[in-house]
């Protein structure tokens, strides 16, 4: 069985992994250093992320309980172009933020979040919780 040298080892080895980072190679001749193929150069505009906080009022109640949804922060560089609440009982709202409301009929704990979207297309997603209890009987 022939054992395959040292040099070519490496060569296969940066050859796979420019394949995976998708890097083009060009073969060369054993003990040579592989050449990265040109490449047109392209600008890519990194953006950052899109963050948003939202805040339930009151937060835990009686169940019917009413409770209003309020944004506390979003990144207001570009417009917002689509707003989705989701209040976690099936319901659910495409009115833009500040804020929206949403009664509980039933006791149990809800997950709540707005994802809005912007002109560019980043998006974001806020989340908080509301705890709906039990009636109250007199």
């Amino acid at each position: 069985m022939r054992r395959i040298s040292d040099q070519k080892r490496i060569s296969v080895f940066a050859a796979a992994i420019a394949i995976v980072l998708g890097v083009g190679m060009r073969t060369t001749a054993i003990g040579q250093e592989p050449e990265a193929a040109q490449t047109p150069s392209r600008r890519v505009e990194i953006r950052e992320p899109l963050m948003i906080r939202i805040t339930a009022v009151p937060p835990y109640g009686a169940a019917p309980l009413l409770a209003g949804f309020f944004v506390n922060s979003v990144d207001l560089t570009e417009p917002l172009v689509s707003y989705v609440w989701n209040f976690g009982d099936g319901h659910i709202s495409t009115l833009p933020p500040p804020m929206a409301y949403n009664t509980y009929s039933k006791p149990g704990t809800y997950l709540v979040s707005v994802t809005v979207v912007s002109a560019s297309g980043r998006q974001a997603t806020g989340f908080v919780s509301v705890i709906v209890k039990p009636a109250s009987t007199g």
